[in-house]
């Protein structure tokens, strides 16, 4: 996962840095070596995913990682295929230790890698070429690959019970941080506020970070105003990396109708394969298959 501004958007510095910032945040936080920690069964089918990718490497192979986070692709290939090489980039302040086959840039961009041409017998991705500017991206991983190079990517899928959770908790954030909201915890509208709160918790019940929020913010609208705005700040700024994490992954998973486009700057440099889905035991879409060939 890396650049959250998707193709064809007009994102700025403010807003590059705004999704660096939130990414930086995600990677630090304790429990995330692993995005997908909370889902073992759809972590046993990404990894073998990956496993299985990991065999048709030629011995020695050194592998590019787009968006590589904490390195669950490369700890999967590496599960397998020990003598691989592998450098991982993600737009991210990530930690720059990881395993001694792995190789980090962070801070690094995939529409501008630093590396020269045709380094790379293969280049991986896990939820993260659909975050970046996928032209720009297609060509400049078309650039680092050998001719008859491999790539792999798995693309979130919107179907995904991923995308569904993170939409849920977007939404959610979304109507707790409204202007109602803080409308009625800033000015002390004890009453207003309970109000809302008891609908916000009626329609997610399910949500851990709403019922607490749910518990605790009415301990405290009887604070001095100043402090009821300073409190209400902190909070925003708390949220402020998940919202913008969970608003990405909404605007940058890709539908049926969609994958087309995602595939039209990979054609355009790459031989690509039809694209499957990986799914969960129960059938239910995890991401796109998207692989292929460097054209010779």
């Amino acid at each position: 996962m890396v650049e959250l501004y998707n193709v064809g958007s007009s994102s700025n510095g403010a807003d590059r840095t705004k999704a660096r910032e939130a990414w930086t945040a995600f990677w630090q936080e304790p429990g995330q070596a692993l995005c997908l920690a909370g889902a073992p069964d759809i972590q046993q089918k990404l990894t073998q995913h990956w496993s299985s990718f990991a065999v048709s490497l030629s011995p020695g192979a050194r592998v590019l990682d787009l968006g590589c986070g904490a390195g669950a692709v490369a700890r999967s290939l590496l599960s397998t295929r020990n003598d691989v090489q592998i450098t991982g980039i993600d737009y991210a302040k990530i930690p720059l230790v990881m395993h001694e086959r792995v190789e980090l840039f962070a801070d690094t961009a995939m529409e501008a890698l630093p590396f020269a041409d045709g380094g790379f017998a293969a280049v991986v991705s896990q939820f993260g070429f659909e975050y970046g500017q996928r032209s720009r991206a297609a060509a400049e991983m078309a650039r680092m690959l050998s001719p008859g190079a491999m790539f792999s990517f798995l693309i979130h899928h919107a179907d995904s019970s991923i995308v569904a959770a993170n939409r849920s908790r977007s939404d959610a954030l979304g109507a707790f941080l409204g202007p109602k909201m803080r409308a009625a915890f800033c000015e002390g509208d004890a009453a207003a506020l309970s109000a809302l709160m008891s609908a916000l918790s009626r329609v997610y019940s399910h949500d851990t970070l709403v019922m607490e929020i749910a518990r605790s913010l009415p301990l405290r609208v009887g604070r001095p105003q100043r402090e009821r705005i300073a409190i209400w700040s902190a909070i925003e700024e708390a949220l402020a990396p998940e919202r913008c994490i969970a608003e990405a992954l909404q605007a940058c998973c890709v539908r049926p109708a969609e994958i087309d486009l995602l595939l039209a700057p990979l054609r355009a440099v790459c031989n690509v394969k039809p694209p499957s889905i990986l799914r969960e035991p129960n059938e239910k879409a995890v991401a796109w298959i998207v692989e292929g060939v460097r054209i010779s």
